[in-house]
């Protein structure tokens, strides 16, 4: 997937759409464009550390990872991992799948840790990781089975398969702590001020 605007200027290098949408609310000049990292294999490759510098590290291989094809441009690359009772929790492969991820979420506190990497001119510029923690209620499962049915393609895109924008339809978080960009996965306005003040 790729987005154009007018002007390439900042690459974003992601194919989710809620951080296209927040990126496009403080930058109109922005390329969208997938990278070219196998989470999975980082994951496994680096199981022994700690959650969140795995969670910099991906959000920086992402970056690397289309930076020669981006010389002179400033480059996003960014990552969310949630940790529930020490375990990582991956995004589902099926509907299976998140439905026992989201079973075995009920009653439980999980931490969303979100990071973000920026490389200018192929040189490191920016960094922010931050976390919030939530609640997945206790929910009847078949409040479950009608999310997952009705969401079907979007659950497998997020970690926890769910994600905070059905929040306020199907009620089943409460935000213990942390903002809405963590939440989303997107720790984003800090870079937004350093971007713009240098640009004076």
């Amino acid at each position: 997937m790729k987005l154009y605007t007018k002007h390439k200027q900042v690459i974003l290098a992601s194919s989710s759409k809620t951080r296209v949408n927040y990126l496009k609310q403080h930058l109109d000049r922005i390329l969208v464009v997938r990278h070219k990292v196998d989470e999975k294999k980082i994951k496994d490759e680096f199981i022994e550390t700690n959650f969140t510098d795995l969670a910099r590290l991906l959000a920086k291989k992402k970056a690397e990872s289309v930076m020669e094809d981006y010389t002179k441009n400033i480059i996003i690359g960014s990552d969310q991992i949630l940790v529930c009772e020490g375990k990582l929790i991956n995004k589902s492969e099926n509907l299976s799948d998140a439905k026992n991820n989201l079973i075995n979420l009920r009653g439980k506190r999980h931490t969303l840790i979100s990071s973000l990497y920026v490389i200018k001119n192929k040189k490191f510029y920016f960094e922010e990781t931050k976390e919030a923690e939530m609640l997945f209620k206790k929910i009847p499962q078949k409040k479950i089975d009608e999310y997952l049915s009705e969401q079907k393609k979007e659950v497998l895109k997020s970690v926890g398969s769910y994600r905070i924008e059905d929040n306020s339809k199907y009620n089943f978080l409460n935000i213990l702590k942390g903002d809405h960009e963590t939440i989303i996965g997107f720790p984003l306005k800090n870079f937004i001020k350093k971007f713009l003040r240098d640009k004076k």
